[in-house]
């Protein structure tokens, strides 16, 4: 701390023109001694901070107020509404998973009358097979008894048989066809919903963060700073 209060200013500057100092690495300088303290709360550091960061807002000031409290007022607004853009994403991120859910549901729901459609159409089909051997066994000579019950489950059989075996089988094959579409979508729809929940548990989960505004800041900066390169270079 030996060094004079111009040199210190002039490190302070550079680390706010260079995008080294942020907001808090100021707030947290100001804590370590009181010079530091008084030199961290200067005009010139907070003005070129609330530029860097609060573009907009700058030019349009007419406040007395000191750099420091505006870019305070602004750093509070600027919370604000980004919370509220927080929470508009987590309900449009809730949104989509119920949605998903849904479409979960409405599939499992199809993929249950599929398989009972698929099932009732294999029983009718054994039965008709069975009906079929058995109009085919009547040709034959077989015994009174079995001769008797062969006619009986042909007799029984009111719709044609090797034409019904047909659509039957037509039936089974299309089944088949929807029943591996919806497990196709219902793999799609779960991972999109697994990738929405996991999208949530990220927009929720912040832990130690601010605003966010440093990033944006130094961004900012080094945007504002290349800006200001290719000027002097045309």
């Amino acid at each position: 701390m030996s060094l004079p209060d111009e040199l210190w200013r002039w490190i302070l500057e550079l680390g706010v023109n260079t995008s080294c100092l942020t907001y808090k690495d100021l707030c947290c300088i100001s804590m370590s001694c009181r010079r530091l303290n008084r030199l961290s709360k200067e005009d010139v550091l907070w003005s070129k901070l609330l530029f860097f960061d609060f573009p907009a807002h700058v030019s349009s000031s007419t406040d007395r107020q000191s750099p420091k409290s505006i870019y305070q007022i602004r750093f509070e607004k600027d919370k604000v509404k980004k919370l509220l853009a927080e929470r508009r994403a987590v309900l449009r991120i809730e949104s989509r998973i119920h949605e998903h859910t849904r479409k979960l549901h409405e599939i499992e729901g199809r993929l249950v009358d599929e398989n009972e459609k698929l099932k009732a159409a294999i029983d009718e089909l054994k039965g008709l097979r069975r009906v079929k051997e058995a109009s085919t066994a009547l040709k034959v000579w077989q015994p009174e008894i079995i001769h008797s019950r062969q006619k009986q489950i042909v007799e029984n059989c009111s719709v044609p048989v090797g034409f019904r075996i047909n659509a039957l089988e037509m039936e089974i094959k299309l089944c088949k066809q929807h029943i591996s579409g919806f497990l196709r979508a219902r793999k799609d729809e779960n991972d999109r919903l697994e990738a929405a929940k996991e999208r949530l548990s990220k927009v929720k989960y912040h832990p130690l963060q601010s605003s966010g505004l440093d990033d944006e800041s130094r961004n900012s900066r080094k945007s504002t700073g290349n800006n200001l390169k290719r000027v002097k270079h045309e």
